[in-house]
């Protein structure tokens, strides 16, 4: 008997391991609770609750959404540029939508596949939404998968690398990435990863914080911007 209830406890402790380690599988990463609260999905109350963030991550996102939008705009503003597309014509910001899903995608990556597809199979919904797409290739130049691109694919070179200004830095550490592009600065979170789903109800939002930038008074005025974090 008492053998039989040492093997019953045994398992009984093995099966609660087990749910422990599946409930910490199950949590979503730093970057994908801060996606989740940019695209709306998710509070910053309810991520707090479940334990995802910590009260002070969570006091300081709320104190960053008071910043003057004209000094989170500047920080994440792209400058000047000049590249090309992969069949060689000239493409500068001019050529950048108000709305652009930015991505840089290296394809020498083991994740590159799935994360192109994301992206492609987002883009209908996306143009949809009023947004456009652009993927950057920051490999070789002759990359097949991009030979079939329903949107412009260009060039990183020195001169878009020195226009990411202070944006560099996410497009340099992550193999593939990228953020919505508003108005000429990067004003969401920087996706480590993509899901189509998601990119059709982020472009719906961005596009409205696009129009609603272009209401408000040009005076410094306060508004509620999300701007980046990452992986």
């Amino acid at each position: 008997m008492k053998k039989f209830t040492a093997i019953l406890l045994a398992l009984l402790c093995a099966a609660s391991l087990a749910a422990t380690l599946t409930a910490c599988t199950n949590k979503p990463t730093q970057e994908e609770v801060e996606q989740a609260i940019a695209d709306g999905s998710v509070t910053v109350e309810d991520a707090v609750e479940k334990g995802w963030v910590t009260q002070e991550w969570a006091e300081e996102y709320q104190e960053s959404l008071s910043v003057p939008a004209i000094d989170k705009v500047a920080y994440h503003a792209i400058g000047e540029f000049m590249t090309q597309t992969m069949s060689g014509e000239e493409f500068t910001r001019d050529d950048v939508a108000d709305v652009t899903f930015f991505a840089f995608i290296d394809p020498a990556s083991s994740e590159v596949e799935n994360y192109y597809q994301e992206i492609v199979n987002a883009y209908p919904e996306i143009q949809k939404a009023g947004a456009e797409v652009v993927v950057c290739n920051k490999g070789e130049k002759d990359a097949e998968m991009f030979a079939e691109a329903p949107f412009p694919v260009i060039l990183y070179n020195d001169s878009l690398k020195e226009a990411m200004g202070n944006n560099v830095g996410m497009v340099e550490e992550m193999e593939n990435t990228a953020s919505w592009y508003v108005n000429g600065s990067f004003l969401s979170a920087w996706y480590g990863k993509v899901e189509a789903e998601n990119l059709k109800d982020s472009a719906a939002s961005f596009v409205e914080q696009s129009k609603q930038q272009d209401a408000a008074p040009q005076d410094g005025g306060m508004v509620a911007m999300t701007v980046g974090v990452s992986q």
